[in-house]
């Protein structure tokens, strides 16, 4: 696999890419390189990840949006976490609203179709959704 160089600037990242926080910084993870956001260009950079630093990957709080769900297959806490991720981002893209990132009372239609997509992501990973 080729990896992008150091210092390479692009305008989007892949729907597949992670929000991750390594220290203090959010970097983005994508097919093994990690990218900073640079909000005065409203772009990304291929960035070194900083050595030595734990690294966490940024989860949604629970919110008053998202639906209830349990795991029905066993799945690891670490599981429940990235499904619970993935399937939030995809609900987001799917919807148009994001909950973490409110700024005005949504429209409930908005609501009810990031309630419906992220329901339908979490049911189709083996979760039972109410």
């Amino acid at each position: 696999m080729v990896t992008p160089p150091y210092g390479l600037r692009v305008r989007s990242l892949p729907s597949y890419s992670q929000e991750i926080w390594i220290g203090s910084s959010l970097l983005f993870l994508a097919a093994g390189t990690y990218y900073a956001y640079q909000s005065d260009s409203q772009d990304y950079v291929v960035v070194n990840p900083p050595q030595n630093q734990p690294t966490y990957s940024q989860a949604p709080a629970q919110n008053g949006y998202d639906p209830v769900s349990y795991p029905l297959n066993g799945q690891s806490p670490e599981q429940v976490e990235l499904d619970r991720y993935q399937c939030y981002r995809w609900a987001v893209e799917q919807s148009g609203f994001d909950p973490a990132n409110i700024t005005s009372q949504p429209q409930a239609e908005v609501v009810d179709l990031y309630r419906r997509s992220m329901g339908a992501c979490l049911a189709g990973r083996g979760y039972s959704v109410n």
